[in-house]
C-alpha cells in the first residue's frame, strides 16, 4: 500500500498549478511558438497535471498541455480548428508564492 502525498506537498502543487493557469500567456516563451501557427491563436485552457509536478527545494517543474483554437483566413474564407500541444513549465517558490519563470509549447507536430 502506498503512502499518500504529504498534505504540504499537495498544497504546494495546487498553488503551483493555479499560478501556471493564471499566467498571461502572451508573456511566455510558448506564445511565440503558438502565435505563429495561425492567423489568430487563442489559448482555451492550459492543462496542468498536479501529481506530476516535481518540487526540488524551492524549484519546481512539470508538464502541461496547451488546448488552443487556431483560425486561418478571414471573412468568408475563415476556418477554425482546435488542437493541443504538449509543453513544460518551471519556476520557483518565493515567500510562499509560486513564481512561474518559463513555459514552453512543443508545436513540432503542427509542421508534420
Amino acid at each position: 500500500m502506498s503512502k499518500p502525498d504529504n498534505p504540504d506537498v499537495e498544497q504546494t502543487r495546487r498553488l503551483i498549478a493555479e499560478a501556471v493557469r493564471a499566467m498571461d500567456v502572451s508573456e511566455t516563451d510558448a506564445w511565440t511558438d503558438l502565435a505563429v501557427i495561425s492567423y489568430n491563436t487563442i489559448v482555451d485552457t492550459i492543462e496542468v497535471f498536479e501529481d506530476e509536478i516535481v518540487c526540488d527545494g524551492a524549484r519546481f517543474r512539470g508538464p502541461i498541455v496547451w488546448h488552443v483554437t487556431l483560425t486561418y483566413g478571414q471573412g468568408d474564407d475563415e476556418f477554425t480548428s482546435s488542437d493541443s500541444f504538449p509543453g513544460t513549465f518551471e519556476g520557483e517558490m518565493r515567500n510562499n508564492a509560486a513564481v512561474v519563470e518559463k513555459m514552453t509549447a512543443d508545436v513540432s507536430s503542427f509542421y508534420e
